[in-house]
């Protein structure tokens, strides 16, 4: 599994890369060369909305998530490890499984007339980037179970 998170971090610096290119490009077009194209514009706009979504898990994998280390610090191990597993079980899980189910009859409808741009001579595949509100939820949830099980077995220190 952790092969999985490490190649949705890879994809979210050739996202990151595409958004900055992309947006370089749509600038130095635009006021030097004096012409644009709207296929730039929404190749970044879907690259920045694939990035803000899977760049969730991203986060989570490097624990680098909202926590308040102030705290934390003067806690114990098994306190800390206790915390997290609360927060796995009463937040992660419950949040992210209801996005998951709200999140499935968009998708599946945008799937089935396989949306495009909402602009006229846009790109197409816009149902392809609106499917990472599905794999947002669903890494999450695969890292919240992992870490669960991890934090289970772990011995106390």
């Amino acid at each position: 599994m952790q092969k999985l998170f490490q190649w949705v971090r890879w994809f979210c610096m050739g996202l990151a890369t595409v958004v900055f290119l992309g947006q370089l490009a749509m600038v130095l077009m635009r006021y030097l060369l004096g012409i644009g194209f709207l296929e730039v514009q929404d190749a970044v706009n879907y690259a920045f909305a694939s990035l803000v979504a899977l760049s969730v898990i991203v986060a989570f994998d490097a624990e680098k998530h909202v926590r308040v280390d102030v705290f934390r610090q003067n806690w114990s191990d098994l306190f800390n490890r206790r915390i997290d597993m609360l927060g796995y079980l009463v937040l992660a899980i419950p949040v992210f499984a209801l996005m998951a189910w709200t999140a499935f009859p968009l998708v599946r409808s945008s799937w089935v007339i396989l949306e495009g741009s909402p602009e006229t001579g846009g790109l197409p595949g816009l149902f392809v980037v609106k499917t990472c509100l599905l794999v947002l939820p669903v890494l999450v949830l695969l890292f919240a179970v992992r870490r669960l099980v991890t934090l289970w077995r772990r011995p106390v220190s």
